[in-house]
């Protein structure tokens, strides 16, 4: 989720020929360049998808053995960083019962424009209940390692430089919520979180 160019994307799928891996991301500016190596490599395992967590395809629900989130911004990084259900609820709902979702994440001084302040991982860890009620049990949350930033993939981490901190949150959606009901696409109904 929050997919970027979907280069890691492509590193699952030619690494794991048995394997959907699928590239969320709301830009298709960014996913363009993705889709393109797939199709030239021949990559029938990778998919392409322009979405928001906000407004994931009903059709991906449950479909996740693992979630991969690495370095997001704009309402991503908001939703996870502030526990938002509008961001939480969904993302959870692509998850299957136990499945991991692996997120790491960065806010510093110089990340003004992300409306949030400096990160720490104290304030990730007081979330626990919030994501809990969005069916993701906190499994845990702390320093990221050089090695795993590295093995992100993430073209994003390789700007960043090693002096900036990034946070590993691991969650596991726990399986224990009811499935919100699915509304009729066709209902002019406007949802908890906005959506129409």
């Amino acid at each position: 989720m929050g997919a970027g160019d979907g280069h890691a994307s492509l590193r699952v799928a030619r690494g794991r020929p048995d394997t959907l891996a699928v590239a969320l991301d709301p830009s298709a500016d960014r996913l363009r360049d993705g889709a393109r190596t797939a199709l030239r490599r021949r990559l029938p395992n990778a998919l392409f998808v322009v979405a928001s967590i906000e407004r994931l395809p009903h059709e991906l629900d449950g479909r996740a053995d693992a979630v991969t989130i690495t370095l997001p911004w704009g309402s991503l990084l908001r939703g996870i960083v502030a526990a938002d259900p509008c961001v939480l609820l969904p993302l959870a709902r692509l998850a299957k019962p136990d499945a991991d979702v692996r997120i790491l994440l960065s806010v510093e001084p110089a990340d003004a424009a992300t409306g949030l302040p400096p990160l720490e991982a104290a304030t990730l860890r007081a979330n626990a209940p919030a994501y809990a009620a969005a069916d993701l049990r906190l499994v845990r949350c702390d320093a990221a390692t050089a090695e795993e930033i590295s093995a992100s993939g993430s073209s994003w981490a390789k700007r960043l430089g090693a002096e900036r901190r990034v946070f590993a949150l691991e969650l596991r959606r726990t399986g224990l919520r009811r499935p919100a009901p699915r509304l009729d696409p066709r209902e002019r109904h406007r949802d908890a979180c906005g959506h129409r």
